[in-house]
């Protein structure tokens, strides 16, 4: 498996970075949520959390770096994704880039606005929206409550592996192509 996302110990020595089984219940003003450690198999948890959200389904790659100069840097929204098969099926066919590729972030989130589930470049899942569904779901996989921040100082690798799958990636629908916004290379953690 090509490495995505690295941590550096105080000799500065490099290693590729596992959260372990961890989850954090993050409650403020602004919102409630999970943030997950997802070191491995992260489409297939993504795929479990989207399950408890009803279709229409959109998917949101969000590009924060490109590396060969075939897209530009960007938010890319599909169109409406309008049954849970067509969203597996993508999921799956662009699991290795994905998983394995630091460039990017993948939002799912649906129709109805009840819930967003985002994967980003760190191997950290964000999910808004049914907690208690979601925490069902984690407790099945025996996941623990564990407060945690993504590591610093760390590192993302951009595979030239995955180059061709992610520009498959990018004309596998008709995305709708938007500027990022500010600060989209961070970690979600300000939200």
């Amino acid at each position: 498996m090509l490495p995505k996302f690295t941590a550096f110990d105080s000799r500065n020595n490099e290693s590729v970075y596992d959260y372990g089984n961890i989850y954090q219940l993050e409650e403020t003003e602004k919102f409630t949520r999970l943030k997950i450690g997802a070191s491995v198999n992260q489409m297939q948890l993504m795929l479990e959390l989207s399950s408890c959200l009803d279709a229409p389904y959109f998917c949101l790659y969000v590009l924060v770096t490109p590396r060969d100069g075939s897209f530009e840097a960007g938010r890319y929204q599909s169109p409406p994704i309008e049954n849970r098969e067509v969203l597996v099926n993508f999921l799956l066919k662009f699991k290795e880039p994905l998983e394995t590729d630091g460039r990017h972030h993948i939002w799912i989130g649906n129709a109805d606005n009840e819930g967003l589930i985002i994967y980003d470049k760190h191997n950290v899942i964000y999910a808004y929206g049914p907690i208690d569904k979601y925490l069902s779901i984690l407790h099945a996989y025996g996941r623990e409550q564990e407060v945690f921040d993504i590591p610093y100082p760390h590192g993302h690798f951009f595979q030239s592996e995955n180059d061709e799958a992610l520009r498959n990636l990018l004309t596998y629908w008709d995305w709708h192509h938007f500027p990022l916004v500010e600060n989209e290379d961070e970690e979600y953690a300000e939200e």
